[in-house]
């Protein structure tokens, strides 16, 4: 981490209750620039409730998001992309299935940078220009992570894996500084394990896109992140380096199966 810079994503006594449940319990977490950080923990331990409270999808019960800074508890999801630069991903792999990879990472940039109907459907040089300048973009993210060979094809012809790799690049249509990804790898074979792992590490190190993963595959993320995260019951239960994290009792009682 980067000592006394100020973080890109700072999480200071974030709870969430849904009514007499508590899914946050006062999370504390500060995420710097350039991060790959891992974040795990048992079902219901409040992984994808964390994520859902920093990116607007829920409002927090107590606490507070700053990104880089400035507050931006209770932004709605649409605002934190827009003027944040932070997206994140679903469990849920959703694509236009008639389209191909190409159009569905152009509508996503278009949807991330032109809200209004009228930007998105207006016509003229401008458009134009427009639209040229998603393709392109469009069509490096789809040669970055390896979708190069099936470009033409309708996007529902696709493996699942292939569309988990279609929805990463269209997380990355919006120059995000900072994503968040939930199990971007469940369900898919280990070809396409090793492909997303691969664009992940390729969107940090050359993009510069800091990341926060939620992934059961163990092994996998404490290879691909050099931070982990640990979540029990609503908190962070340890916090350090993979081979600290495996060597934890606390960590092995309540997670690892020990």
């Amino acid at each position: 981490m980067s000592g006394g810079a100020t973080p890109l994503l700072s999480v200071r006594g974030l709870a969430k209750n849904y009514g007499a449940v508590q899914a946050l319990r006062g999370i504390d977490l500060d995420v710097h620039k350039g991060e790959l950080c891992g974040v795990i923990g048992p079902n219901g331990s409040g992984k994808s409730t964390l994520f859902d409270c920093c990116t607007g999808l829920q409002q927090p019960t107590t606490g507070s998001v700053h990104l880089e800074g400035a507050d931006i508890t209770g932004w709605s999801m649409n605002r934190v992309a827009r003027e944040g630069g932070f997206v994140r991903s679903f469990q849920k792999t959703v694509v236009f299935e008639t389209m191909t990879p190409e159009e569905n990472l152009v509508a996503a940039g278009q949807m991330f940078s032109f809200p209004s109907l009228l930007s998105t459907f207006s016509i003229g040089p401008a458009a134009r220009r427009r639209t040229a300048t998603l393709r392109a973009r469009a069509n490096e993210l789809i040669d970055m992570v390896g979708l190069d060979r099936v470009r033409d094809q309708p996007a529902g012809s696709l493996s699942f894996g292939q569309q988990k790799l279609l929805q990463f690049a269209a997380s990355l249509m919006p120059e995000p500084r900072l994503i968040l990804l939930d199990e971007p790898l469940a369900g898919i074979n280990p070809v396409l394990i090793t492909k997303i792992v691969g664009s992940i590490r390729k969107a940090n190190a050359e993009l510069g896109i800091t990341f926060l993963v939620i992934e059961h595959n163990i092994d996998v993320i404490m290879d691909l992140c050099p931070r982990i995260v640990v979540l029990a019951e609503g908190s962070i239960l340890d916090d350090g380096a993979p081979e600290t994290i495996v060597r934890s009792q606390k960590v092995v009682e309540a997670y690892l199966g020990g």
